[in-house]
């Protein structure tokens, strides 16, 4: 993979203060001002530069520490993911310091994690890996094709329709293809396109692409390409470091050239689709969470687990509380992550206890010893963490399903 800049540890962290400059620039030029109605603001105070610039430099340092390769990848993207949004946030606008702690606590986790050794012994999968999954493949999306192939709507390919298709599908949509809907989009099927382009099967490339955007057309979310999109962009480089590269080259690209399209048409679709959304959406809404339920905890109240010894307060699940109470906008889901949930269950302990699950999870991956090519699907539940609760991220969106098929299939030799 070549590169202007030579892709090591000590550029990492070069690259990793450029983008937290060149974010705080975007929030500073773009945010503050063009989203001011959303609440978003930009008063600089001196502790808070302070203090979020010793946060920033101190993680910056302990993360360069980490030794083993994949918890360096899976370590810096989620530090550019959950800390430097909060981190800037706190630092322009009358944020709490309390989700800057919450996500620092994250990364301790993840850190003192990447040090404990796991051995896992692999397994030998009877027969050929790519045959057994491609049958299986099929055999799952064959009924989602029969039962759906009549009712979608080729104008979603436009981005037109959405809605209407969406409520259309709400009226039948099934258990079958809800429960199967992540393993397949997320997993299963960027797994096949990955061994497609591994092997140059361009058959198996144009099958794969094929069922992702019928799934999509099912329902019509958006969402479902983001498997795709990332089993695509992590394809590229050979090392786990190259993909610590690549979604700093991607920050970089989002906010330097966001900027510059901004400055010359006052065009913010860069800015605004990633970067805000990304970035500083979810540390605005961290601060409602953490200042309603700060001495309000619900003990885990709001899931099948914790409903069994507690009681929960609310009509409506937390981030429907929050989105339609407090924020009084009608249908509006306020973005909840391991962490926030974590927060509201059992305060910072409860960030703790959630940090340790997602940890464990991540070392079970790294002793699985996923080969790097595949890492793009490891980046997706990275998202899904900081936009989901823990037991949706486990069931609903596939982590468990994951964990399985890693373990039988993604530390195969695919290419030839």
């Amino acid at each position: 993979m070549k590169t202007i800049i030579k892709h090591n540890r000590k550029n990492v962290l070069f690259l990793e203060l450029i983008v937290f400059l060149l974010i705080s620039l975007v929030y500073n030029i773009i945010i503050k001002d063009v989203f001011d109605y959303m609440g978003f603001i930009g008063e600089p105070i001196f502790h808070k530069l302070l203090i979020g610039t010793v946060v920033f430099l101190v993680l910056v340092v302990l993360g360069a520490t980490i030794k083993d390769p994949f918890f360096y990848a899976v370590w810096h993207i989620s530090f550019l993911i959950f800390i430097i949004g909060q981190i800037v946030y706190y630092q322009y606008s009358n944020g709490l310091i309390g989700p800057l702690i919450g996500n620092t606590i994250f990364l301790l986790v993840l850190y003192v994690f990447s040090f404990i050794k796991l051995n896992i012994r692999k397994v030998n999968v009877k027969g050929k890996p790519l045959n057994i999954i491609l049958v299986s493949t099929l055999l799952l999306f064959f009924p989602i094709f029969i039962r759906y192939s009549g009712h979608v709507n080729f104008n979603n390919f436009l981005l037109q329709d959405i809605y209407e298709s969406r409520l259309y599908f709400r009226e039948f949509d099934d258990k079958y293809f809800g429960y199967l809907r992540a393993p397949l989009s997320r997993v299963i099927l960027p797994s096949l396109l990955i061994i497609g382009l591994l092997g140059r099967k361009v058959w198996l490339v144009v099958l794969s692409l094929f069922m992702i955007s019928f799934i999509f057309l099912v329902g019509a979310l958006k969402s479902i390409f983001i498997g795709m999109i990332a089993a695509i962009l992590f394809y590229l480089g050979k090392t786990y470091l190259d993909k610590v590269y690549i979604m700093l080259y991607l920050f970089f690209f989002l906010t330097f050239f966001g900027l510059l399209v901004f400055w010359a048409t006052d065009n913010v679709f860069l800015v605004d689709s990633l970067v805000r959304r990304t970035l500083f959406v979810p540390a605005m809404l961290d601060n409602y969470y953490y200042e309603i339920f700060a001495d309000n905890q619900l003990y885990w109240s709001h899931n099948f687990l914790g409903e069994l010894f507690f009681n929960y307060p609310f009509d409506r699940p937390p981030n429907m509380f929050v989105g339609e109470v407090i924020l009084q906008k009608e249908g509006m889901s306020a973005n909840v992550g391991i962490v926030t949930e974590g927060f509201f269950s059992l305060g910072y302990l409860g960030i703790f206890l959630e940090s340790m699950v997602i940890a464990f999870i991540f070392l079970l991956l790294k002793s699985i010893k996923i080969k790097p090519v595949f890492f793009g699907l490891v980046f997706v539940y990275i998202y899904y963490i900081n936009t989901s609760f823990l037991s949706v991220l486990m069931l609903t969106h596939g982590l468990i399903f994951f964990l399985f098929f890693a373990f039988l299939f993604l530390n195969k030799d695919y290419e030839g």
